[in-house]
């Protein structure tokens, strides 16, 4: 079960199935008219989350505004250039060294987000590995090059 706790004009908490089902509430509750540029969130919590995921902006999380449009995460281009990276860059965080066995999760990062440069979503050059953690502390909007 998660949980996502919204912090706006007043506060309030609701539980959710999946993780992406969470993902997909915040998403649209921080697009929405009443929310968008308040500087509102929402703090995420799970059982696969180490530390609550505070989410302030809709544009950090991987939902688009078409729901007919595919979710290019959700796609098998996507999980075999995935595979490929870890094949290529090792299965270890390129920011802080840890691996899977520390405990952690890893993610490919995107270098230059998708949100900003969407042509190179397909570019193995523009991946790196990540860990949670230093993925989160990145965001979308640097493109720090840990690799």
């Amino acid at each position: 079960m998660f949980t996502v706790a919204y912090h706006g004009d007043y506060r309030r908490t609701n539980k959710y199935k999946t993780e992406s089902g969470a993902l997909r509430a915040a998403w649209k509750w921080l697009r929405s008219d009443a929310v968008a540029g308040k500087g509102y969130y929402a703090i995420m919590m799970g059982p696969s989350i180490a530390e609550p995921r505070v989410i302030s902006q809709w544009s950090e999380l991987p939902f688009s505004e078409n729901p007919n449009e595919v979710n290019f995460l959700q796609t098998a281009k996507w999980r075999q250039l995935r595979r490929r990276a870890f094949e290529l860059y090792g299965n270890y965080c390129a920011c802080c060294g840890k691996t899977p066995k520390n405990g952690i999760v890893l993610h490919v990062d995107h270098i230059k987000p998708r949100s900003l440069r969407p042509d190179l979503e397909s570019d193995i050059t523009n991946l790196q590995i990540l860990c949670d953690g230093c993925n989160q502390d990145k965001s979308n909007i640097s493109e720090r090059k840990w690799r």
